[in-house]
């Protein structure tokens, strides 16, 4: 009697194997990741963010700092500079002097400008170092596979779970079974076919051309 269960999805014998199982377990994970992991995902990616953000304006804010603290020291080592400015622009001295010294004070906040603008790059371009070190902070725990929680999660409670269908009144005998199966470190094969059916991959063969008249089914949810 071959005791390997037909496809869950197209009712398919178990041999040769059908894809369909394989693909909507993908599918399913995907659906799954979204409702589970896409807000935790966003509080994450928030974190990161934020952090990484303030890390660069700071790493900016150190440099121009810096760099404005040796432009003024430039401009208060121009000849007649303390006089312009007391003067508001308009010192008493020979114009000569005063378009000179105007001259250099635009190049001056020139220069500073470029430089500020180099050093905004410079912190920005730095994003993607910054935002892997900050994900690299956050720690993801998987539980011990020994966790009560993963051994007996709360859909168990029916007598299913990684038992199968069972008569409550089997179940000791089912529990007595699993532990000399396990301590033999074997499945049964029908067990065997289904685990390898569900965990591997559709296989890589072209999709077969519909016949004329067929037409292919329509997606639906993951049936378990």
């Amino acid at each position: 009697m071959d005791a390997a269960p037909n496809c869950a999805i197209c009712n398919a014998p178990a041999y040769p194997e059908c894809p369909c199982e394989a693909e909507r377990l993908q599918i399913a994970v995907k659906q799954a990741e979204q409702r589970i992991m896409e807000e935790r995902l966003a509080v994450i990616r928030d974190w990161v963010i934020n952090h990484a953000r303030q890390h660069i304006l700071n790493a900016f804010e150190r440099l121009t700092s810096t760099r404005k603290q040796a432009h003024s020291a430039y401009l208060a080592s121009l000849p007649n500079y303390e006089v312009y400015m007391r003067y508001s622009g308009h010192p008493p001295i020979h114009p000569m002097y005063v378009a000179t010294l105007q001259t250099q004070i635009a190049e001056a906040h020139a220069e500073l400008k470029r430089g500020i603008d180099a050093d905004w790059r410079a912190s920005v371009l730095r994003y993607p170092e910054v935002l892997d070190y900050f994900y690299g902070l956050v720690e993801l725990r998987l539980p011990s596979d020994q966790s009560q929680s993963v051994v007996e999660p709360p859909f168990a409670a029916a007598g299913y779970a990684d038992r199968g269908y069972t008569d409550p009144s089997r179940l000791s005998v089912e529990k007595k079974k699993k532990k000399r199966r396990d301590r033999e470190g074997s499945l049964p094969p029908e067990r065997h076919i289904a685990l390898h059916r569900v965990m591997r991959g559709p296989p890589p063969v072209p999709t077969p051309p519909l016949q004329h008249g067929a037409y292919p089914r329509p997606p639906g949810p993951f049936p378990y």
